[in-house]
């Protein structure tokens, strides 16, 4: 074909596509195009494929053409885009083919760990919280509370807490019972990962939060400050029945 690109675009320009000038770019594009790919792009994709990403990458660059207005293009500008394209190709093609080949079955690592419930570790902190002086039914409302929701940062448990109704020193001692910090882990954290419940909850830093969440140290703010369990403030009830406390 003799035909100039530029007189090919305006016609399909003009026509808006129509199929008898779509054709003759068609045409065109196999003559002037994929008949002169450059060999080492055939031997590497294969003729067919090579010759099918070629007809692709052109039409699509003519129709990006037509739709900017750019209807000054040659056929070499066309086949200098193609050979790019198909360079790309060949080297993605080449180090596809340099990767090891897998020539044994890996087998899948088992994972025999066990996984945690969070409810039984909530039941514990529901129980230790009744000690502190909260009624059973509370204690777990407000658990309930700071758990119902996707995020569970510190702030939005908070923040879940202040809208059930509980005091700011409150919310403060649950979310750090449950999310606790980077250097103070959490109550459910020391639980998860096997401590036995006895040395958790005589922690004097998970006794502080406990403290705050059962209502008993409106100066908690979060983290160690507060009063918490210091000498001579709060202390909690012996294990004989849950719902008691007492001040030392």
């Amino acid at each position: 074909m003799t035909v100039e690109l530029q007189k090919l675009l305006v016609e399909v320009a003009e026509s808006n596509w129509e199929p008898a000038a779509s054709e003759l770019l068609a045409r065109g594009i196999e003559e002037r195009i994929v008949a002169f790919l450059p060999s080492r792009a055939r031997a590497a994709l294969g003729p067919e494929e090579a010759a099918q990403r070629a007809r692709v990458v052109a039409w699509e660059r003519c129709r990006a053409m037509v739709d900017r207005g750019v209807v000054t293009a040659t056929w070499g500008y066309l086949a200098n885009v193609v050979r790019w394209r198909l360079a790309d190709s060949v080297r993605a093609e080449a180090l596809r083919r340099q990767r090891h080949p897998l020539t044994q079955v890996i087998p899948e690592r088992v994972d025999e760990r066990v996984p945690v419930e969070l409810g039984p570790l909530l039941d514990s902190i529901a129980l230790e919280l009744t000690r502190w002086g909260l009624s059973e039914r509370r204690a777990r409302g407000l658990l309930h509370e700071a758990t119902d929701g996707a995020r569970f940062e510190r702030s939005a448990i908070r923040s879940r807490l202040l809208a059930a109704g509980a005091t700011r020193s409150q919310a403060e001692g649950l979310a750090w019972l449950l999310r606790g910090g980077a250097a103070n882990p959490s109550a459910v954290a020391r639980l998860a990962t096997g401590q036995p419940r006895a040395e958790v909850f005589e922690h004097p830093l998970i006794q502080r939060w406990l403290a705050a969440a059962a209502g008993l140290d409106p100066a908690f703010v979060g983290g160690r400050r507060g009063t918490g369990s210091l000498p001579g403030v709060i202390t909690p009830a012996p294990s004989a029945g849950p719902g008691l406390a007492r001040t030392a």
